[in-house]
């Protein structure tokens, strides 16, 4: 059988669990082909190039990227959220690259401080200081203020009566009770997303990102850095992207492809369904306008990467997704260990 490749995880550099050699070796001992690092507006430090270049003669292979958090197409108007772009084979040294990464992390900070003013708000103990601390005071993302809130036992306590709030309030209201079941098949892991920490949460301590370079300005800063650029997990931004517009991008050639490997999460839930039939919408537009279908684990742990690699129903579609980058002439292999 084909080897399985993974063009989309996280590393330490920003809400990854591992660091770019655990993932890399971690892979590796998954048999995985292809391992793409595309961080959160984060790219490897020379140090961590320094470190990769002694795995170049390894069996499975490396590739330089980054997830670009984006706005949307200035043709869609308004407060509508983020895109994330994934960009690969990038070079890492591109000086206008790394000005974003230096712009994003600072706003990302500045994010942070505005969530964590909304949770003490709401009851919870949680300070800057412990997201900085749960991040390594780099990429500050979701996940880092997650962990910072569970290094208090009390916050468990509220996150528990602000569910039972949610289950409540629910039995009027069938959009909200649809929520509330989706949180719930997903478990206790999705609890803090649901209830606070996502967009039109049951609670809102959400906030946006203010420094937001949109699709085009994204797109551009990966093609002059050397790479791809592709839509990451479109299910999280269909509501705000339709398909329509979608395509309108695809077929203007503003963007070189689509991931159509995502989601895994949203599989054995009731979402199922949906997940699976967009997924196959998106191989369709990306064959009709010759676009390059992609895709990966999103892995951000151990447990992320190894349960991608077990379900090879899902993660065996990415067998020779490497091939048809290359295939297209548009990036250089000095980006990868290939």
């Amino acid at each position: 059988m084909s080897k399985i490749e993974t063009l989309h995880t996280h590393t330490t550099s920003s809400d990854g669990k591992l660091s770019h050699r655990e993932l890399f070796l971690l892979a590796e001992s998954l048999d995985i082909a292809v391992l793409a690092f595309t961080d959160h507006d984060a790219l490897p430090t020379p140090e961590i190039m320094n470190e990769l270049e002694g795995f170049r003669g390894n069996t499975t292979k490396w590739v330089t990227g980054i997830e670009i958090t984006a706005g949307m197409p200035k043709e869609i108007s308004g407060d509508t959220g983020s895109a994330h772009i994934i960009g690969l084979f990038v070079d890492p040294t591109n000086a206008n690259l790394l000005t974003h990464c230096l712009k994003a992390q600072e706003d990302r900070i500045k994010r942070m401080q505005k969530m964590v003013s909304s949770l003490q708000n709401l009851g919870f103990e949680i300070t800057e200081n412990d997201c900085l601390e749960a991040s390594g005071g780099d990429s500050v993302g979701r996940p880092h203020v997650v962990e910072a809130l569970r290094k208090y036992p009390g916050n468990t306590v509220v996150m528990e009566k602000m569910r039972l709030e949610m289950a409540k309030e629910s039995e009027q209201n069938p959009e909200l009770q649809e929520r509330y079941n989706y949180m719930m098949g997903k478990g206790e892991r999705s609890y803090p997303y649901s209830l606070f920490l996502t967009h039109g949460a049951f609670r809102e301590a959400y906030a946006e990102h203010e420094y937001l370079p949109d699709l085009d300005e994204a797109v551009s800063l990966i093609r002059n850095a050397g790479g791809v650029a592709i839509i990451a997990h479109y299910f999280t931004i269909r509501r705000k992207m339709p398909l329509d517009m979608l395509e309108k991008i695809l077929s203007e050639k503003r963007i070189d492809g689509v991931e159509v490997v995502y989601g895994i999460g949203e599989y054995k839930t009731d979402r199922e369904k949906i997940i699976h039939v967009e997924r196959q919408t998106l191989r369709e537009l990306a064959q009709k306008y010759n676009a390059l279908a992609l895709g990966g684990s999103d892995a951000h742990s151990k447990e992320d990467l190894e349960y991608y690699a077990e379900n090879e129903w899902f993660s065996r579609e990415t067998a020779g997704f490497t091939e048809k980058i290359l295939a297209t002439g548009k990036v250089n292999k000095k980006f990868s260990s290939l």
